[in-house]
């Protein structure tokens, strides 16, 4: 039998009500998802409704009864000691369908508010070890940059499933290793399958030095996709927004060699302001000028259904385990069919049977 692979699916935010997103969880679980994303955003460079996510996972759970959920989030906002008591509570109303996933934060949702993250692998690292020390129901004491805690416990830890995992993003060779010695999962963003290899590579190193108890780490590829009846389909969806689907950092690594200008350079989603007319200008700007198909297409999943199998199955020979999906199909109602009913069982077979 091939090694099972999850299928998550990206929460369509910003932009839909707190009622759509409860019914999105609830059809992507009758549809065979194994779990729903939300990006933990205060705002996004579309200015549209943005409710809190845990708010949304906590109701959206009652609902469900085997999908998954979590948020791709950052350790910035929230003390630990609150994000663990908050996480263990989830547990109890999802019976143990609930994760997290931390990250480096975007300045879009950190800096308008005053809220410090620097050294934010460090943070990311002290978060991690103070949730999983108090989710033990000991008392812990704990001394570190940011986080200082003597003698401090929590009257309720994860009951149900596997407790918490906790899943970590990361690109960079230092998160790389961090993701692999701490987390549970790591994520990292649309990129070929030739340096997702690189990347996992790395993240096995990390794990090199990981707590046994962990067991194996599950790799997840954040991916845009677009299905349509062929690539120039598939692409004319994709083509106005290309410029916030490529990290500009990763060209090189993927083999590119292109010189991108003075003035665009630092120009990456993690630090777009939406207010800044002028950095959201050339942050377009720099996708047109630089981003041409060929490198669009190498970054993300997009064509017709074959073209979408093939491609998956380049991602999963170097090591992907969970594809977490944010969908721009030209007919997204076509495309979830598609994935769920016809992807979806394709990937569930034995490799005997495909």
């Amino acid at each position: 039998m091939s090694k099972k692979i999850k299928f998550g699916i990206s929460a369509p935010v910003p932009g839909a009500s707190v009622q759509d997103l409860i019914e999105f969880s609830v059809q992507a679980e009758k549809s065979g998802f194994d779990a729903v994303w939300f990006p933990d955003h205060v705002v996004f460079m579309a200015k549209k409704l943005t409710p809190e996510v845990w708010s949304v996972i906590t109701a959206a759970s009652t609902h469900t009864d085997k999908i998954h959920f979590g948020n791709v989030g950052d350790a910035h906002r929230m003390h630990p000691a609150i994000y663990a008591q908050r996480m263990a509570t989830i547990n109890h109303i999802s019976q143990g369908r609930s994760f997290i996933c931390l990250g480096y934060g975007e300045k879009m949702n950190l800096d308008p508010y005053g809220i410090s993250w620097n050294k934010p692998l460090t943070r990311v690292v002290e978060s991690v070890k103070v949730m999983r020390a108090l989710w033990s129901g000991e008392s812990v004491s704990f001394d570190g940059e940011f986080y200082n805690l003597k003698d401090a416990e929590l009257q309720i830890q994860p009951e149900f499933g596997n407790g918490v995992p906790i899943y970590i993003a990361a690109t960079g060779p230092k998160a790389l290793r961090v993701a692999g010695e701490y987390g549970d999962g790591w994520v990292t963003n649309a990129m070929p399958p030739r340096l997702f290899r690189d990347k996992s590579l790395a993240v096995d190193e990390g794990a090199k030095n990981r707590d046994k108890n962990l067991g194996s780490i599950e790799k997840t590829l954040f991916i845009f996709i677009s299905i349509g009846n062929d690539q120039d389909e598939a692409y004319s969806s994709i083509e106005p927004i290309k410029h916030a689907l490529v990290w500009p950092e990763l060209l090189s690594q993927a083999g590119y060699d292109i010189e991108i200008d003075d003035e665009y350079k630092g120009l990456e989603y993690t630090k777009i302001m939406p207010n800044d007319a002028d950095m959201l200008r050339k942050f377009k700007e720099m996708g047109q000028k630089y981003y041409s198909r060929e490198i669009v297409m190498d970054f993300i999943i997009a064509g017709s259904k074959q073209d979408i199998i093939k491609k998956m199955e380049e991602y999963i020979a170097v090591g992907v385990d969970h594809f977490f999906l944010r969908d721009f199909s030209p007919d997204k109602e076509r495309s979830f069919e598609v994935i769920s009913k016809e992807i979806i069982p394709y990937f569930c077979k034995s490799g005997d049977d495909k």
